[in-house]
């Protein structure tokens, strides 16, 4: 049984593949997970029933079960619970001293006894009991130990007050033998307490806090595979943990596995991986790279039209009276040159009024030539020019702060746009209701890839993303949609276009993310 337990471990390893998938912490079906303590009503009872035994019985003490029954796990609840001032345990391996001469030296050694025998353990087990700490000799692997070793124990046990307490924790295959040993009364001399197995619920129940310990949930696994993580696992722990990896690295590897097969991609995961990262961050550089043109080109036309106002105003003043060539600019005809020059020295000038009026004066002489011989009307013609100051309308165009309000369609236009995104983002998240559920599309270390992805998949909506934590640096989540259940929320991935449905998208409560949200 042990080897087919290795093979099925070694057929579904790919840790690191599930880590990264899934965003977990550590492998969460691990034999060994630090701190993991996941008792059921059938467990607790059996960890009660060891504790009242050892309190006021004689007898051994066995705890039977296949492989991956939940044994160690026991055990060390067993020693964790009992109370450490008033109890001393020593734990020792059946399959590391099967004999009994070993294991008596073991134990003997470990309680500091004077001599490897049982009256020497004995009577340290006494003088332990004076002070009130009581001796309990737990031993795992039990199945491996001689017969000997084992009706040495049962002496042990029967020896009478101050006598240490033994545990025996055993595979199922050792029950017959323990059943079988009598005491001299032909009472049993060992009391077994054979393991039951977990139902579909306490399956559940199991995967949702080996799941939880490891940073995400139960909603990882449908209610399809958590049956047939049960039925395969017959409800035994260790092999629910193989099962249930085996369903997640098959969920997490299915489309993959079929393109492969039908020599559609020839690459290996890691660098598909690669190149739609690289593709992502093309898109983004591209998609960032438009964005900030529009508000560019906006601020930049803004102070033309003022420059042309303020430039070209003046201009249409200098127009010859006659049918003269249109003077050209910078040109010495007579009677068009006073004009642009006079509004020049106008706009300087009109600070110092007592300068001004001298320069004035010359243009009635010079306009005389221009006037075609109107004799006793030439000198009111210089009356045209002096209205020459209407330039000073010039100003006018000081109402050109109103352009001013015009960078606003800039700020709006920003505004509008990042809208129209229509994502959500992390206040949205925070705000929902720990009940609703979302799919979970992509998980990725860069914030810009997130953005890119959503802007691909525009057309689907109820996109959003928020920011958290993996392995101690930023993660960057896209998710759509909010469901009420988890049951919807897995309707929900059908309803997604073909290419994200392929990327294995599945259920994450509300309530998980906003515990994860930075």
């Amino acid at each position: 049984m042990t080897k087919g337990f290795d093979d099925v471990f070694s057929a579904v390893s790919g840790a690191d593949e599930l880590l990264d998938h899934y965003q977990l912490s550590h492998d969460p079906f691990a034999p060994r997970t630090p701190g993991f303590r996941f008792f059921t009503p059938k467990r607790k009872s059996v960890l009660a029933e060891l504790h009242h035994l050892a309190r006021y019985g004689d007898q051994v003490m066995a705890v039977t079960g296949p492989q991956g029954s939940g044994k160690t796990l026991l055990r060390q609840a067993l020693v964790a619970s009992s109370n450490k001032d008033s109890v001393q345990c020593v734990v020792l391996s059946g399959r590391e001293m099967p004999a009994e001469a070993s294991l008596l030296a073991g134990i003997c050694q470990a309680v500091s006894a004077e001599q490897k025998d049982v009256e020497s353990l004995l009577r340290k087990a006494q003088q332990a009991e004076a002070v009130g700490i009581q001796l309990y000799l737990v031993i795992d692997d039990a199945e491996c130990l001689e017969s000997s070793a084992i009706s040495m124990l049962s002496d042990i046990a029967e020896a009478g007050s101050g006598a240490p307490r033994v545990f025996l924790f055993a595979d199922a295959e050792a029950e017959p033998t323990l059943a079988s040993l009598r005491k001299s009364d032909d009472a049993p001399a060992v009391h077994v307490i054979a393991l039951l197995p977990l139902d579909v619920n306490e399956t559940r129940d199991y995967l949702a806090q080996r799941l939880e310990g490891a940073g995400q949930g139960i909603e990882l696994l449908d209610d399809a595979q958590i049956e047939w993580v049960h039925q395969r696992s017959a409800g035994w722990p260790g092999a629910i943990n193989l099962a249930a990896r085996q369903a997640l690295l098959s969920a997490m590897q299915e489309a993959p596995v079929a393109l492969r097969r039908s020599g559609a991609n020839p690459f290996p995961l890691k660098a598909l991986a690669a190149l739609v990262l690289i593709a992502a961050g093309i898109g983004v550089a591209w998609y960032m790279g438009d964005q900030p043109q529009e508000p560019e080109r906006t601020v930049l036309q803004l102070p033309a039209p003022v420059v042309e106002a303020q430039s070209q105003a003046p201009v249409p003043a200098p127009l010859p009276v006659d049918g003269s060539e249109p003077a050209a600019a910078g040109s010495a005809t007579p009677g068009a040159a006073p004009a642009p020059e006079e509004v020049v020295p106008t706009l300087v000038d009109a600070q110092q009024p007592e300068t001004s009026a001298p320069a004035a004066a010359p243009a009635p002489e010079s306009a005389e030539p221009g006037v075609d011989g109107a004799g006793a009307s030439a000198p009111p013609s210089p009356a045209p020019p002096s209205p020459a100051p209407a330039p000073a309308p010039a100003p006018a165009p000081a109402p050109a702060p109103e352009p001013a309000p015009a960078p606003k369609p800039a700020a709006s236009t920003a505004a509008s746009a990042q809208s129209a995104a229509g994502y959500h983002e992390a206040a949205w998240y925070r705000q929902r209701s720990g009940s609703e559920y979302v799919v979970q599309l992509l998980g990725s270390r860069s914030e810009a890839a997130a953005r890119a992805f959503i802007a691909r998949h525009a057309g689907v909506a109820d996109l959003g993303y928020f920011e958290t934590t993996y392995e101690g640096q930023p993660w960057f989540v896209v998710t759509q949609g909010a469901y009420a259940s988890r049951q919807a929320a897995q309707d929900g991935v059908g309803k997604l276009p073909a290419a994200l449905r392929d990327s294995k998208p599945w259920p994450r409560a509300m309530a998980d993310i906003q515990r994860a949200l930075r």
